[in-house]
């Protein structure tokens, strides 16, 4: 890390030239304003902003400061004290004009929080600035209160606005970049993005602390790729409140009224908050705190947060008890406590204040804590649910226990729950979690799988006469079935049963959901795989208790469900969402997010901008990976693996196919063919016998899911050179496209057909009409086919329309495609001078004027015509304009 040895992190600078500096440079050097207003949040850079524009306009020497602070603001000239301190006293406006006078003429006046400017001082400089006899830079946060003197000479444009808004998503790259001397995970930016509401004072703390905490580190085990520097990734989401953090906070709330700071404490201690509470309480401050930055609005416009979930965490950690327990009282005598103002946050308050809370009200607010990953809040609720014997409070206990890391106990509660409880649901929710904890723990590849293991082990101590609902008795006996494999249009018609049945718990039909999603996806059955997950999804956006579970399950079957369809549009909306996630969540859920974000954009090519959140991916499901997406993130990423590597790659696809399955089977098998393929373009690559992805595709287990088929002979036929195609993969791919559901599949299917393979009209209007649609990758397949058929006919001029159609498309589309796409484009592929003088050709220039342009003779320039028009089949030099991409 690029910092003293004391682990401190240098103060962020603003760059010498930025906007806000150039602007600001105008000002002071020009005629057009008399001064500006800089507003922002504390930490955002003001004064920064003003120190370097004065350097680099040269005025220096010509500054007078003027710092304004609440305790003066009634104080008339309170703030021109400190400049009129060695004069005699000055009580009328006119005689402190005068007195100002002393510092030349246009001085620079610097206000320091000028939102706490008394009128006096206020009426005084505004009359300095039109009179052009000073030039005012005022610095403030929030926004001016409309009876100031200044705010109406910015209304006017006498002076200039620039507000400092936090920083997006790529300032805070550049400072964490600059800062720590390396990249970081497109995880870790957008959690420190997060964390810190973008403040880039706050960033400089967090950056600090989580170093010196060391969750805060490079890679452990590098890059995804080769020769790539090891990225810095967050191990946690937030470093704990330090000193350095609390100090951060103190300095940054010094501006603040008393009022202010109230407003600030009630939101920490009471989460997400109704401004009309925040006024009855603390005053009319909210609108300042989200004009300063401090405060974000919610979903509702009418509920607050705090918009740095780091600086939530830094107050609650150094507010007294004492005063935690009379802002209570007045929140409490408010109305604060209704249930429609109930947050997690505000039932553990409550509780730290001694006030009884139902049983009912604290596991509500224990799940929801949960569901959104705020383990402070979730282990605070610990010791409260212990001391109750209800065994659903132990459900949760063991929960909590689970995400703390004591495994072992969480897993010997949750089996003496399932035994000592005569309610079935419980006991399913409690082998639920048992085998949710066996995926984390890398013992199964997902829930269902682990559960025939787990009732096994327990179904000798289960009590002789448990009251079951047959529906689920059955499932339970299938899933025990060591076969259930086998039987799995059965089970999926029992599952059905639960579903439909309106005594089933929502928890166990969402379990049932999910089950039929995953499995009726890679079956193909788009239209019913896709209705089971929305309604998966819907109920884990809706009951605490399933989302803190499934509730990652849930999307990532879902979003699979969409892309494997071909509704790329619907899936690329969900995980739009999921980039909004609180900080806690969005760092828990990171890594599968990336991945199915990066699976969802190049479901047509890869785009032409590029993208490292693959390999991101990679780096955070090496530390966490709760849906077992690791392999499969791998698999997508081989292509790019091989194409950096010598020799094989390590582990080869062989030595991981004999290691214990990780994620779903048919996910699992997805992978495994994926590296194969991959492999087989490595020159080092033996053939001993049939390559793995074959035996893949003719495994029996294969046969139930189809569209892992369709994927792994797609990708198959997408990795190869197209002069090398096997007609038979096509004809083989044709055959599972068109026996599965969705428009990927009818796509593909339409793309591939047989019968258009002798067909240049067909093909071509079967291109036509999959672009028009939006289907880019069947449209380059039929481009692809028909460029393909052209070439070996030696019919340049077709060929060539075909390719200027094809690199149209990529164009519009704005991807790179995979190599039997782009081999195809490279079939006609200009060289750099040929596509160089195309484009001056294309602008009207005569072969002599290019010739002279270029430094070339002119028999040159016609030479590398002849090819062009050669090489793409065209015969007037109008089509050149085609040629400009």
């Amino acid at each position: 890390m690029t910092a003293p040895a004391t682990g401190r992190v240098p103060p962020r600078t603003l760059p010498r030239r930025t906007p806000e500096v150039d602007i600001l440079v105008d000002v002071l050097q020009g005629e057009r304003f008399a001064g500006a207003v800089i507003l922002g949040g504390p930490g955002m850079g003001k004064s920064s902003l003003v120190q370097t524009a004065l350097e680099i306009s040269g005025r220096t020497a010509d500054v007078q400061t003027v710092q304004c602070s609440p305790t003066l603001r009634e104080v008339p000239y309170g703030a021109l004290t400190p400049l009129l301190a060695t004069l005699p006293n000055l009580t009328t406006p006119v005689a402190v004009l005068r007195a100002l006078q002393q510092f030349g003429p246009n001085p620079v006046i610097v206000v320091v929080d000028v939102q706490h400017l008394d009128a006096a001082s206020a009426f005084v400089l505004a009359q300095l600035v039109q009179n052009r006899a000073a030039t005012l830079l005022t610095i403030g946060t929030g926004s001016l209160g409309r009876e100031s003197g200044i705010a109406a000479l910015a209304d006017t444009g006498v002076l200039s606005t620039i507000r400092l808004e936090p920083a997006d998503l790529q300032q805070v790259r550049r400072q964490c970049t600059g800062v720590l001397g390396g990249p970081l995970t497109e995880a870790a930016v957008r959690t420190i993005r997060g964390m810190t509401g973008g403040n880039p004072r706050l960033i400089n703390a967090y950056l600090a602390s989580a170093h010196d905490q060391g969750i805060l580190v490079r890679s452990p085990k590098g890059a995804a790729l080769p020769g790539r520097p090891a990225p810095w990734m967050l191990l946690r989401a937030a470093p704990d409140p330090d000193g350095r953090l609390i100090d951060t906070v103190e300095a940054m709330h010094d501006s603040l009224l008393p009022g202010e700071r109230e407003t600030l404490d009630l939101v920490a201690l009471a989460g997400w908050a109704p401004r009309s509470l925040l006024r009855a309480v603390a005053g009319e401050h909210v609108h300042d705190l989200l004009n300063a930055g401090f405060l974000r609005a919610g979903e509702s416009t009418d509920t607050v947060g705090l918009a740095a979930a780091i600086h939530a965490e830094v107050l609650r950690a150094r507010i007294p008890p004492g005063w935690s327990f009379e802002l209570y009282k007045r929140w409490h005598a408010a109305g604060g406590d209704a249930s429609e103002h109930r947050t997690a946050r505000s039932v553990l308050w409550a509780l730290e204040c001694g006030q009884p809370v139902p049983l009912s009200e604290i596991m509500d607010a224990g799940y929801r804590a949960l569901q959104v990953k705020d383990w402070p809040t979730a282990r605070a609720m610990f010791p409260l649910l212990s001391e109750s014997q209800d065994p659903r409070a132990a459900l949760l206990v063991s929960e909590l226990m689970l995400v703390g890391g004591r495994t072992w106990a969480a897993s010997t509660e949750l089996e003496e729950l399932t035994v000592r409880t005569t309610d079935p649901n419980l006991r399913l929710e409690a082998l639920s979690l048992l085998a949710l904890n066996r995926v984390r723990t890398g013992e199964a590849p997902n829930p269902w799988a682990a559960l025939p293991a787990l009732m096994a082990e327990l179904r000798e101590r289960l009590p002789q006469h448990t009251v079951t609902p047959a529906s689920l008795a059955t499932m339970v006996d299938m899933l025990v079935n060591d076969a259930v494999h086998l039987h799995r249009p059965e089970l999926l018609e029992q599952a059905q049963l639960l579903v439909d049945d309106p005594e089933t718990p929502d928890f166990t039909r969402a379990i049932m959901l999910l089950m039929q999603a995953d499995a009726l996806a890679m079956a193909g059955q788009a239209d019913v795989a896709i209705s089971a997950a929305e309604r998966a999804y819907e109920l884990a956006s809706t009951v605490p208790g399933f989302s803190a579970r499934f509730g990652l399950d849930a999307l990532v079957y879902l979003v699979l469900a969409y892309i494997t369809a071909g509704y790329t549009d619907r899936a690329m909306a969900v995980l739009s969402d999921q980039l909004s996630l609180e900080p806690r969540q969005w760092h828990q859920r990171s890594g599968t997010v990336l991945v199915l974000q990066h699976l969802a954009e190049t479901a047509d090519g890869t785009p032409l901008q590029g993208s490292t959140w693959l390999e991101d991916a990679v780096v955070e499901l090496r530390n966490h990976d709760p849906a077992q997406m690791l392999p499969f993130a791998e698999a997508l990423l081989a292509p790019q693996r091989a194409a950096v590597t010598v020799g094989l790659p390590s582990p080869t696809a062989e030595e991981r196919a004999v290691r214990i399955p990780c994620g779903p089977e048919s996910r699992w098998l997805w992978s495994l063919a994926l590296f194969s393929i991959a492999e087989d373009r490595n020159p080092d690559a033996a053939e001993l016998g049939p390559p793995l992805w074959r035996r893949i595709l003719e495994d029996p287990r294969l046969e139930q899911d189809p569209i892992i088929r369709r994927e792994i002979l797609l990708s198959l036929i997408l990795m190869r050179d197209p002069l090398d195609l096997d007609e038979a993969v096509v004809e083989e791919l044709h055959g599972t496209a068109t026996a599965t559901q969705g428009p990927r599949s009818a796509g593909i299917a339409r793309a591939l057909d047989p019968s258009l393979a002798g067909d240049p009209r067909g093909l071509a209007e079967a291109a036509e009409e999959a672009a028009a649609s939006g289907a880019v990758l069947p449209a380059a397949l039929c481009w692809s086919r028909l460029i393909l058929l052209h070439h070996r006919a030696g019919d340049l001029r077709r060929r060539g329309e075909a390719l200027r159609r094809l690199k149209h498309l990529q164009g519009r589309a704005g991807v790179a495609f995979p190599p039997y796409i782009a081999g195809a484009l490279a079939l006609g592929e200009l060289t750099a001078r040929e596509q160089e003088i195309v484009d001056l050709a294309a602008q009207g220039l005569s072969n002599a004027a290019v010739a002279e342009r270029l430094f070339v003779s002119q028999r040159t320039v016609e030479g590398h015509l002849y090819r062009v028009f050669t090489k793409l089949g065209i015969t007037d030099r109008s089509e050149l304009r085609e040629l400009q991409f």
